[in-house]
């Protein structure tokens, strides 16, 4: 799970980040930047299975930090779906408007026995309808990405929640080895790492199961893009 977790958050930034560079990780702030806590397991854990592998605290740390730019980068795909959407919308009205007015024109142009005319105007008519198909399902593949950028934001802030705890618990166990504990106040201790290490498995949990969304919806985008493009041609061939 860690690895697959991992492997997706680099992935998925990459993917966020549209046509701009991905963003390079730097040294997080906070604790890595004052204290390096190494990876210890406790002697007392030892007859344990550790079901979260340890990591370096720094390690960690850059994954929180890259966690947060796909955020950024998720909640900024969204605005722009939302302006180009609310664009598009106004030009399929255009559209519209444009076809109403062809039509009255056929209608005098018929009225006059303008055969001419009548046919200008047809194939004009043709013309703004695959104009308006267009824009219609370019506004359908624009509220398609706008849904992508919304789960994915949840999946960052999962994955954030995620690698948070993943922290929490590899200083808990870290403190562990700093401290020389027996009886009641040792059992104590190793509760806590498991509660711990249980809140942190449910939580990679809720991660896999957003991936499993968001992969819908980026192949309801791709499904989109398809059509949109069918429609382009279309646009381009006159047909």
């Amino acid at each position: 799970m860690r690895i697959q977790m991992y492997g997706f958050l680099v992935a998925a930034s990459i993917l966020l980040s549209g046509s701009q560079a991905p963003v390079a990780a730097q040294m997080p702030i906070g604790i890595a930047s004052h204290q390096t806590i190494p990876v210890v397991v406790a002697p007392s854990q030892d007859k344990f299975l550790m079901l979260v592998q340890p990591r370096d605290i720094t390690e960690i740390e850059r994954d929180i930090q890259l966690a947060e730019q796909m955020e950024e980068s998720a909640r900024e795909s969204e605005r722009v779906g939302e302006s180009q959407k609310s664009l598009a919308a106004s030009r399929i009205d255009e559209q519209k408007r444009a076809i109403s007015e062809n039509k009255d024109r056929m209608k005098s142009a018929q009225r006059a026995k303008n055969d001419a005319e009548v046919l200008l105007l047809k194939n004009e008519e043709k013309a703004l309808e695959r104009s308006k198909k267009l824009h219609e399902e370019r506004e359908s593949l624009l509220g398609a990405e706008i849904d992508l950028a919304k789960k994915r934001l949840e999946l960052a802030s999962l994955m954030k929640q995620a690698f948070e705890l993943e922290r929490q618990l590899a200083i808990k166990r870290w403190e562990q080895t700093e401290t020389s504990v027996s009886g009641p106040e040792s059992a104590r201790s190793a509760t806590v790492v498991i509660q711990m290490e249980r809140a942190s498995l449910e939580m990679q949990k809720k991660v896999a199961e957003k991936q499993g969304e968001v992969a819908g919806k980026a192949k309801t985008v791709v499904e989109k893009q398809l059509k949109t493009l069918e429609a382009q041609q279309k646009v381009y061939a006159g047909q």
